[in-house]
């Protein structure tokens, strides 16, 4: 039994060895109190933007609501333009919104007009392979939220939208963006 105990460990190690290169970066601590990765995703083909979002060009500089959605998913077509009114009311004050599309290779051209339709202004990207979703979502789940303070740190998470929490998360949007 005592030589199980240090063969396994020594196995962990080895494979957490190996998962990362020499020097690489840690990964991003991605829940509430951690930091999202600075990750670059392209904007959706045919939607209200046309770069690539850029995280770490937010990170510790301004309020950053990243929105993950897909084209199927009924309360996320709710929820943009919820937000498009929240980006509208703050953007003076530095607030970002970003919203990532999950939507397969199949159905990724449906993001960005999709978007334009709802009549959504901010920066909406995809993800077609899943990396950043992998880390800052990993359920999958559609909507979810997550807030980034100025400092760079996650604040809130947020699986669902119903419009009778809209009131709450205008609130939070409010003292997100006063932060």
């Amino acid at each position: 039994m005592r030589r199980l105990r240090l063969v396994i460990p020594a196995a962990l190690a080895l494979a957490a060895a190996l998962a990362l290169p020499a020097g690489a970066p840690a990964p991003a601590e991605a829940r509430v109190g951690g930091r999202p990765p600075p990750f670059v995703l392209p904007a959706a083909a045919g939607g209200p933007t046309s770069a690539p979002f850029r995280m770490g060009d937010h990170l510790g500089q301004r309020p950053v609501a990243i929105l993950f959605w897909a084209t199927w998913c009924q309360p996320c077509q709710q929820e943009l333009p919820f937000y498009e009114s929240l980006y509208q009311r703050y953007r003076e004050q530095g607030l970002r919104v970003v919203a990532i599309s999950m939507d397969s290779q199949a159905t990724i051209m449906r993001a960005g007009p999709n978007a334009r339709r709802l009549n959504v202004t901010f920066d909406v990207v995809t993800d077609v392979d899943t990396r950043v979703t992998t880390q800052l979502n990993p359920r999958r789940a559609a909507p979810f939220s997550i807030w980034v303070d100025r400092a760079g740190r996650i604040v809130r998470e947020q699986e669902g939208f119903s419009p009778a929490e809209q009131n709450a998360v205008a609130q939070g949007i409010a003292e997100l963006v006063g932060r």
